[in-house]
């Protein structure tokens, strides 16, 4: 199965009073979190629905890997229309699709890869922690066009206890070991608690793989690119999706190519918005590797962080705090 990934992030957090997206929780902002989290798990197709300041937080999310798309309309309408702004973009690209706000960004990659492994057996799953109802919310493609639909009240939540209701597919309840995913942020107050969760919390490692020639030419980056080249058809759209200009997505390309030595884009010059784009047999099998390099680089490095920073628990905040006053 193809797994995508819509955050929500048009809100103007007004309850917070300040502009929770890019709100720092060590050196990551809210949306790098969450966006982390996904990538960890390995998802690859990542909408980020933006609004309030969007052009501020694009900009701050450039290189992420992620699309941006805008609610121009955010002042009047609810999280749940951005939600299907998402939804739209993906519900044709990707087999099941997860639904996250991003104030909530302490959820792990173990619960999102725990409602992958569950999958085939429900139309909606729903993450629980202290018998609490969390995210992120994964939906098939069924669920999807349901929801894109619904015109109910309570937002995501009366959209997926209504698809529940209908009895047309199954919502499923799992349970998680995973106080992040019950955890959002609307208030000071809230924040407060996240950052004694993100302090008590154990770092990770986080690779982000790039292949290089004479330099550095094919990463995260490049792969989006050429990912929305392949579902848009064109550069020009495909640069405003990840949010580059037009002029840098040809000189990603152009690099690329030199490096390698064989064309990833096949293109037919002309028209008004530059003509018809298509991803060559070549850069498509050269995506596919890159991935699954990617993928199983995460999974050895995620092994021997285990077995050499987490050997005998040395670094729970309180022998940290022993070491330092030794010092």
């Amino acid at each position: 199965m193809r797994f995508g990934a819509v955050i929500v992030a048009a809100g103007m957090s007004k309850r917070m009073n300040d502009f929770k997206q890019l709100m720092k929780i060590g050196d990551m902002t809210f949306a790098d979190r969450v966006i982390t989290n996904f990538q960890r798990a390995g998802i690859q197709d990542i909408a980020i629905v933006t609004g309030y300041r969007g052009e501020e937080l694009e900009k701050s999310l450039k290189g992420s890997g992620v699309v941006f798309l805008r609610n121009d309309h955010y002042e009047t309408t609810r999280m749940f229309d951005s939600a299907c702004i998402g939804f739209s973009y993906l519900k044709d690209r990707c087999d099941a699709v997860f639904f996250c706000p991003v104030d909530v960004p302490f959820f792990t990659d173990e619960t999102v890869k725990a409602e992958m492994n569950r999958a085939e057996s429900a139309d909606i799953i729903v993450p629980y922690c202290h018998a609490r109802p969390g995210h992120p919310i994964l939906l098939s493609q069924r669920a999807v066009e349901y929801v894109l639909q619904y015109t109910g009240e309570r937002g995501m939540r009366g959209a997926y206890e209504s698809f529940g209701q209908t009895g047309v597919g199954r919502v499923l309840q799992i349970s998680v070991d995973d106080d992040g995913a019950v955890m959002d942020a609307d208030t000071k107050e809230d924040y407060q608690n996240l950052l004694d969760l993100h302090n008590a919390r154990l770092m990770r490692p986080d690779i982000r793989v790039r292949l290089c020639n004479s330099k550095p030419f094919f990463g995260p980056g490049t792969v989006n690119l050429l990912r929305q080249i392949a579902s848009t058809g064109s550069v020009r759209e495909a640069c405003e999706k990840c949010g580059i200009s037009y002029s840098k997505g040809w000189t990603i390309i152009h690099d690329c190519e030199n490096e390698l030595g064989y064309r990833i884009v096949e293109r037919q010059p002309g028209g008004k918005y530059g003509g018809k784009a298509v991803i060559s047999k070549h850069g498509g099998k050269l995506i596919l590797l890159y991935e699954q390099l990617e993928r199983e680089m995460n999974e050895v490095v995620q092994k021997k962080f285990d077995e050499i920073f987490l050997h005998g628990d040395w670094l729970k905040k309180s022998n940290l705090q022993g070491d330092m006053g030794d010092t």
